[in-house]
């Protein structure tokens, strides 16, 4: 008989601290919880509320069907990816958070493991994943009350292809007779971005989205269905990282910016591409050169 032992672990992740059972919507992850108030499992993160598209668009459309999506061709450092560093600010300070955010893995290079051993350490860990490709930081999730760990660990490592690799090759592995299971992170890296001053134009949009923060690799913006002239009050921005994707929302929804005289409302919006934002699809979408 195989000493292999089924996990019990969660394949879905949790909060990115490792201090608490459940994330915080605000940091950007998926939860889903499938237990009592005692499970380790995250909860299923909420729907975003669909917002209506027809009529004169008051700014807050999810649905795009007649959009004009805005994409950067300044290749990424080191991963391939499109981004804009964005107009970088004058304070040095700032400009070094900037530097920063964008020194951090790109989307994509955190993998999930679950099925661990509850003895398993953060050095187990590393001497597992080490083999694969550079690590850029392992997080080992523990009890908060007991600080034993839950068996199930975020490895991060310093490129996406990498983190492909690790996901391939420990995948259903036998560890210390436990089954591993390994899928990509979902920390989120795309911004809904509503309340839009209608009369702005391409360039007036991305000058305002790319000097609130760094890493911009995707601009998505709408044309008015009934004066194309005008935008539809809303767009979409995929950045090159969770980090990057955090600050910009901070600073976008910051009491103290407005644009216009408007509020923006700036909330996380599903992973281009994925099931629950299969809106994001246009056929009638162009894509227009920001550089």
């Amino acid at each position: 008989m195989s000493d292999r032992q089924p996990s019990e672990e969660p394949e879905e992740q949790v909060d990115l601290e490792g201090d608490d059972d459940v994330m915080d919507d605000e940091e950007g992850y998926r939860r889903r919880r499938h237990g009592g108030e005692d499970s380790d499992e995250p909860e299923e993160e909420p729907e975003e509320p669909q917002i209506e598209v027809e009529g004169d668009g008051d700014g807050d459309g999810r649905e795009e069907d007649a959009g004009m999506a805005v994409a950067s061709d300044e290749p990424a450092a080191a991963s391939g990816d499109e981004m804009e560093k964005g107009d970088e600010p004058e304070d040095e300070e700032e400009k070094m958070k900037w530097e920063e955010l964008l020194a951090l893995p790109p989307q994509g290079s955190e993998v999930f493991v679950g099925g661990l051993p509850r003895d398993t350490t953060e050095e187990d860990l590393r001497e597992l994943c080490e083999p694969l490709g550079e690590i850029f930081e392992v997080r080992l999730m523990k009890d908060k009350e007991t600080k034993e760990n839950k068996g199930f660990a975020f490895v991060t490592f310093t490129a996406k292809d990498v983190a492909q690799r690790a996901i391939e090759e420990l995948h259903d592995k036998d560890h210390k007779g436990r089954t591993l299971r390994c899928s990509l992170s979902q920390a989120k890296h795309r911004l809904f971005v509503g309340n839009v001053p209608k009369g702005l134009s391409e360039d007036e949009l991305t000058s305002i989205i790319k000097g609130k923060g760094p890493g911009v690799v995707n601009i998505e913006m709408f044309k008015d269905l009934h004066d194309p002239s005008r935008n539809r009050g809303f767009l979409f921005v995929e950045y090159y990282n969770h980090a990057c994707a955090d600050y910009a929302r901070q600073k976008l929804s910051s009491p103290d910016f407005k644009v216009d005289g408007s509020q923006l409302t700036v909330s996380w919006a599903e992973p281009k591409g994925s099931s629950s934002s299969s809106s994001d699809s246009s056929s009638s979408a162009a894509q227009v050169d920001t550089a």
